[in-house]
């Protein structure tokens, strides 16, 4: 669990000094920082101590003159590894290293000794318990990251160096002699720690190509957003490896369902930070939001026929009840011409709508078209009315939280004006109250609560997100955070 939790850091591979930009234009970048690589590190000690830690190694016998000895039911008892850290090696990769590494391990031992002594033979056997303690070890193992056929992220060990310095065994039960102790201690101390030292290579290996490796394999390169979006959070290319940081570059572009198609926009470059407090930052261009808006309009999710059923009250009857206000109050035509019907309204976006970021707000501009029908009980076709252009506005308010980015419109802001009209005269009064009633029962709750459901950012089951802030840039918001690994 901690190997998949590791995961996200080095795919978050899915930070630092800042460096010059030369990065591609994409629409989700990721740095992890030296915070974030200490982080790292902590996990893979915590996760290479439990697997070590209570491991089997393979029983082992071994002949050297006259004596041969086995040693069985080895486990590993302790390993203790109070000195390590990740170094980034810039464009090479990524070195693990550990110092002052103890290892402690326990085995039942049996040996035999035969030698002639002229013509006498002379046999000793006996068997026992062993206690083995190792000091002063060390590792240095070399990684590789790259970009696998699914535009995840890889991992793979090069290289792996460990040493031994001091060997201590320690004799329980049976009886041993001056002469066979000498010869036993310094064999088993020597075939021992050319064992572990292999073993423990092995062990890294292992949390690293199988654990890691199948952690990323798992990660998720793709969001659906309701029933006919997808977010597509694919590598662009292989993790950069600076000197202090490690960087993603994301797709970060929404699709249509499962196909894919290039965007008629290129993203912008991202805002560089100097900011290093956080383990990890996201950036996420307004490339992201417009991509998502393109789709919407191109597909025609942005047409929609409003009845009373999306308003409060019967706002489009053309008769008010008593004490009641309707369409039919600021167009009395209306009442006058098509007593007690309903009106309906065709919205339409005249094109995508913007996302723009933009001296730290996040602006929204929405250009559409309503068109007016009366849908009479007594024909089968509905009576054009009118149509009206409305361009509306408004700053969008954002939040963070549990993987999912939220957001909440503040006041919309809006111009109406007639383009066509069977309707004479038509008030701007009555243009902006129909307006008003529309944004306040059915656009504004709708992307609001959209909004609400969120889009999923760095959204991980075995990650939690702590001290979380946004920062909102040019064409982009910044989210920087820390992270925890969340233990079964």
């Amino acid at each position: 669990m901690a190997g998949r939790s590791l995961l996200v850091l080095c795919g978050c591979i899915g930070i630092c000094v800042a460096v010059p930009s030369t990065d591609p234009l994409c629409g989700m970048k990721i740095r992890i920082t030296e915070g974030g690589l200490n982080y790292a590190n902590t996990v893979l000690i915590d996760n290479l101590r439990t697997k070590s830690q209570g491991s089997t190694v393979a029983d082992m016998s071994h002949t050297e003159k006259h004596l041969q000895f086995q040693l069985t039911k080895n486990y590993v008892r302790e390993l203790s590894i109070p000195n390590s850290h990740v170094t980034l090696l810039k464009g090479n990769g990524i070195k693990w290293s550990a110092r002052d590494v103890n290892i402690s391990v326990s085995s039942d031992y049996s040996y035999r000794y035969e030698k002639k002594i002229g013509f006498i033979p002379i046999k000793i056997s006996d068997h026992g318990g062993l206690d083995v303690s190792m000091s002063g070890g060390s590792f240095d193992v070399w990684m590789k990251m790259g970009m696998d056929d699914t535009n995840r992220p890889s991992i793979a060990t090069s290289s792996c160096n460990c040493n031994i310095a001091t060997v201590s065994v320690k004799f329980s039960g049976g009886s041993i002699g001056t002469i066979i102790y000498n010869l036993l201690h310094g064999l088993i101390g020597s075939y021992l720690k050319d064992v572990l030292k292999k073993n423990l290579c092995d062990t890294i290996k292992g949390v690293v190509n199988h654990d890691l490796e199948k952690s990323l394999q798992r990660v998720r390169i793709d969001h659906k957003i309701g029933d006919k979006f997808q977010l597509d959070y694919g590598l662009l290319k292989a993790p950069e490896i600076h000197t202090e940081s490690i960087e993603s570059f994301l797709k970060g572009n929404v699709n249509w369902k499962n196909t894919t198609e290039p965007m008629p926009f290129d993203p912008s470059p991202f805002p560089n930070t100097n900011s290093t407090d956080k383990m990890v930052y996201v950036w996420v261009s307004g490339y992201m939001f417009n991509s998502l808006s393109y789709q919407a309009e191109r597909h025609g999710i942005l047409k929609r026929t409003l009845t009373n059923g999306d308003f409060d009250d019967a706002f489009l009857n053309t008769s008010c009840k008593f004490g009641s206000v309707c369409i039919g109050k600021f167009l009395p035509q209306l009442t006058h011409s098509f007593p007690n019907e309903v009106v309906e309204v065709d919205l339409m976006s005249r094109k995508a709508p913007n996302i723009a970021l933009i001296q730290g707000k996040l602006h929204l501009t929405m250009n559409g078209t309503m068109t007016m029908h009366v849908k009479r009980t007594s024909a089968s076709e509905r009576q054009y009315l009118f149509t009206m252009d409305t361009d509306m506005t408004s700053v969008i308010d954002i939040s963070y939280a549990k993987g999912y980015l939220h957001s909440k419109l503040k006041k919309m802001n809006f111009n109406v004006c007639i383009s066509n009209s069977t309707l004479h005269p038509i008030y701007e009064r009555a243009l902006n109250f129909i307006m008003q009633n529309i944004v306040k029962d059915y656009i504004k709750p709708k992307l609001d609560g959209l909004g609400k459901t969120g889009l999923p950012l760095i959204k991980s089951d075995d990650i939690r997100l702590k001290n979380t802030d946004i920062q909102l840039s040019q064409d982009a918001l910044i989210i920087g955070t820390d992270l925890e690994v969340i233990k079964e």
